[in-house]
């Protein structure tokens, strides 16, 4: 029963106190990172760091802390490490080579690591990785298949050196061990900001390749979730599993779903963020009131969308460039969340080689970004039709809905100029939105969709189509696509027999042009009447 149980929000809260006391070092003017291992019926764990967030990039001290949720009892903080032994013990069954040195290396967000060296080949350094969100078996499966597939000048990756059994050991521990080999260079986003123009688009150009080659890989079935990989023999398996990434559970057989799915999730997350309490108070019950009148008017145009395989953290951050050449990959590294997903999933991934980095996670754009973006698009032209899509262009609609709804904190002492600024995206994606479906007339006169050629010039303009979730709910339901005929004149309306009929043909061989052959539509002669409505 969970009655009395500390629910995970609750159990955060007493976890941040503890922290802050003290229990793992001086607290003061430092940043708590936790991220949640293992979840029991009566316990919680996690892991927890003091980070400064001015200081240089050094790894950090990682404690695990459990909570039982019932007594609200915390244990002490124990130190998450890999001793010399288990270091030796990993390196000698996943390569047959001895251990010769370890030292603390760069951290992920969620993972430890070392840099070893071996007595056999001192030349060469491994990285050895505790990771308790990625599936290790999975990832070591899936980065040999990217190796033997795709060509390393395209997507490389680093070799990776599977621990026998590890895969079992993890699914008791809850903890997975990952040796790779140490590629020589940079991460991307150290050097990236500080490259000419010039040097940014050949970098955003390679990258693009890398994005379509592993976009290129096949997956099993049309789903969306977590991408697994599985060893079979000396065959490799792919599979699609629930969602990871966001915990949006699926897998999703439907692209409307995914999208419901992720913008309550998204939803829950935005209540759950604090320091935003201004944000909140405008636009949290806006936003709920929104979603639970309108979800279900996510059009199915999205479903056209292709899901991919992709690397769903590909960012600049987890590229690894020459040092020496810093526009030339050298690895792509972190591949713990994988996954089968509609591509434009990657807008704000993508959106890295174009913008700033900003504590609002939307930085101002680079000089000249419109040459960057196109540059990235027309390297991977068939990619670029479909972004430049009515179902692409559909999908981000709700997709940056889910996304820009929770703003980050913002800091108080910030210029007011500075904090208009810092959630102005958020406000306007999300007002965008809400206002888009809340207009109260049938046939909008803005933000048209889609313009086509008519026949019937004496009597009508043009013709605008506007999606139907742009549109709010009306009598027609099932309405797809709505058409408005334009032809201005000072006696309006023009409603005699011989327009009518004209409309009508016009109003069919619009329908036609947008590429439907059959079904059911309404139209009528004047807006502002229904005189004609049929």
């Amino acid at each position: 029963m969970s009655e009395g149980l500390l629910t995970q929000e609750q159990a955060v809260s007493k976890l941040l106190a503890f922290i802050f006391s003290g229990a793992i070092g001086p607290a003061k003017g430092k940043a708590v990172g936790y991220s949640l291992v293992a979840t029991k019926p009566t316990e919680f764990s996690w892991w927890v760091a003091l980070e400064d967030i001015d200081g240089p990039d050094v790894p950090l001290d990682r404690y695990c802390v459990k909570l039982d949720r019932r007594s609200r009892h915390i244990s002490p903080p124990e130190p998450v490490v890999l001793s010399k032994e288990e270091l030796s013990d990993a390196i000698l069954s996943a390569t047959g080579q001895h251990l010769a040195s370890s030292a603390r290396f760069t951290d992920g967000a969620l993972s430890i690591s070392y840099k070893v060296t071996v007595q056999e080949t001192p030349d060469v350094a491994y990285v050895v990785q505790l990771r308790h969100h990625g599936n290790v078996a999975s990832m070591d499966s899936l980065m040999t298949l990217i190796s033997k597939t795709v060509g390393p000048h395209i997507l490389p990756v680093p070799p990776v050196y599977p621990i026998p059994g590890e895969g079992r050991r993890q699914q008791v521990t809850g903890v997975g061990r990952q040796i790779t080999r140490l590629i020589p260079g940079v991460v991307a986003s150290t050097t990236y900001p500080h490259l000419s123009h010039d040097e940014k688009l050949s970098f955003v150009r390679k990258m693009a390749l890398a994005f379509q080659a592993c976009w290129s890989i096949p997956i099993p079935q049309r789903l969306i979730g977590e991408l697994v990989s599985t060893k079979v023999g000396d065959d490799i398996i792919l599979s699609v599993g629930p969602d990871r990434h966001n915990s949006l559970g699926g897998p999703f057989q439907s692209v409307r779903e995914y999208l419901q799915a992720y913008i309550r999730a998204s939803i829950i997350a935005l209540e759950k963020q604090e320091g935003i309490q201004e944000y909140k108070d405008k636009y949290l019950k806006r936003i709920k009131d929104f979603v639970h009148d309108h979800m279900h008017e996510i059009p199915p145009i999205v479903e056209d969308v292709p899901i991919v395989a992709m690397h769903s953290d590909m960012g600049p951050h987890n590229i690894i460039v020459s040092s020496q050449t810093p526009t030339n990959l050298e690895a792509v590294i972190d591949w713990e969340f994988a996954a089968s997903a509609p591509f434009a999933t990657l807008h704000r991934i993508i959106e890295m080689m174009f913008r700033e980095s900003a504590a609002n996670e939307f930085g101002p754009e680079y000089g000249r970004a419109s040459e960057l973006r196109e540059a990235f698009w027309d390297t991977i032209p068939d990619w670029k039709l479909w972004v430049e899509s009515e179902p692409c262009r559909v999908f981000l609609e709700w997709f940056r809905f889910g996304l820009f709804m929770k703003p980050e904190w913002r800091p108080d002492d910030l210029a007011e100029e500075d904090a208009r600024e810092f959630w102005r995206e958020n406000i306007r994606v999300v007002e965008g939105m809400l206002e888009k479906l809340a207009q109260p007339c049938a046939l909008p006169a803005n933000r048209p969709r889609l313009y086509g050629p008519l026949r019937r010039r004496r009597h009508v303009l043009d013709v605008r189509v506007w999606q139907i979730s742009a549109i709010r709910r009306h009598e027609y339901p099932k309405v797809t696509y709505l058409l408005a005929l334009i032809r201005p004149s000072d006696n309006a309306p023009l409603a005699d027999e011989a327009l009518q009929k004209s409309i009508h043909k016009t109003y069919t061989d619009a329908y036609r042009l947008t590429g439907f052959k059959g079904g059911n539509w309404a139209y009528a002669s004047n807006a502002n009447d229904t005189v004609g409505l049929s």
